[in-house]
């Protein structure tokens, strides 16, 4: 005899409700993975790294395109800017081309306020690297007399060899205008940075503070806004 088939089970009720459930829960969990959208992607905007109509003209006359464009004499420097010209930062070509003859070529007058010069290493360090020997700077120190903020001009000189380092045997600008005269406070700050500049190849900042620490004592019974 052939094997009788199986009959069928119809679907009761409660089965059918429960796939009819399970159909509307995924068909509304699709809705909403649909509407969600990743949010974008910052990115950085690359830049170019050569610049086509440029590279048509001699070297040359780019030079003289970039002397015009970057050479500002003077350029006064402070803590608080101002920074590179936006020129460097058009493409890398252009900064590669120009950003050592805007250190080189230009005249700063860097205006360190309360002697607070590691407020301008940064400058500082971009420079020393970029300026070659002729390059012309000048200090000018404005404010009051701040003892923390001079310690902390000496640290960054004895640890960063790019530091701002004022040059004693320079002569202080002549101005008008009554805002740069030049202090005996600037020959003591001077030397306390000049003796943290000469220890650091010995010593390291414990040893050079503790000596700028002594000598403080001195400073104070010469000059009491120096305590």
């Amino acid at each position: 005899m052939a094997p009788r088939k199986a009959p069928e089970t119809q679907p009761t009720r409660r089965s059918g409700r429960i796939e009819a459930a399970k159909v509307i829960q995924q068909a509304i969990l699709d809705d909403q993975r649909s509407k969600v959208t990743k949010p974008k992607r910052f990115r950085r905007p690359q830049q170019r790294k050569r610049c086509l109509l440029l590279n048509k003209l001699p070297g040359e006359i780019r030079n003289m395109i970039w002397h015009y464009a970057v050479v500002q004499n003077p350029i006064t420097v402070t803590s608080s800017g101002p920074g590179e010209p936006g020129l460097l930062r058009a493409s890398r070509q252009i900064r590669r081309e120009t950003r050592a003859m805007y250190y080189s070529a230009n005249e700063f007058i860097v205006e360190v306020m309360d002697y607070d010069g590691a407020a301008l290493t940064p400058w500082s360090r971009q420079h020393y690297r970029y300026a070659n020997a002729e390059s012309c700077c000048k200090i000018l120190m404005l404010g009051e007399p701040d003892w923390g903020n001079l310690m902390r001009w000496c640290k960054d000189v004895a640890q960063t060899p790019c530091a701002l380092i004022p040059a004693l045997e320079q002569k202080k600008p002549k101005c008008d205008c009554g805002q740069h005269n030049h202090y005996p406070d600037d020959d003591v700050a001077e030397g306390m940075i000049r003796i943290a500049d000469e220890l650091r190849w010995n010593l390291g900042w414990a040893s050079v503070e503790k000596v700028l620490e002594g000598a403080h004592q001195a400073v104070t019974a010469r000059n009491r806004d120096w305590a």
